[in-house]
């Protein structure tokens, strides 16, 4: 038997740090990383855990999905 989907709240909270617009995913009240709009057509994505850019797009979906992927890959 298969099991159903189950639907997950994906919230968005944007700010502003040093200039650069930040963009924090949360999934319920858990912060799991940013998207960092880096220039006008370039963002950044980075784990919550690492801190470190380990993505970089030409759009904000892309890195939000880069995100979403990872922490979906790593969670355990």
């Amino acid at each position: 038997m298969s099991k159903k989907d189950k639907a997950v709240s994906v919230a968005l909270n944007e700010t502003q740090v040093n200039g650069q617009t930040v963009t924090e995913v949360l999934i319920g009240k858990q912060l799991i990383g940013q998207v960092t709009e880096v220039a006008a057509d370039r963002f950044d994505a980075e784990m919550a855990s690492s801190n470190q850019a380990f993505a970089h797009t030409k759009s904000f979906d892309e890195s939000l999905q880069e995100v979403l992927s990872a922490y979906h890959l790593h969670k355990g």
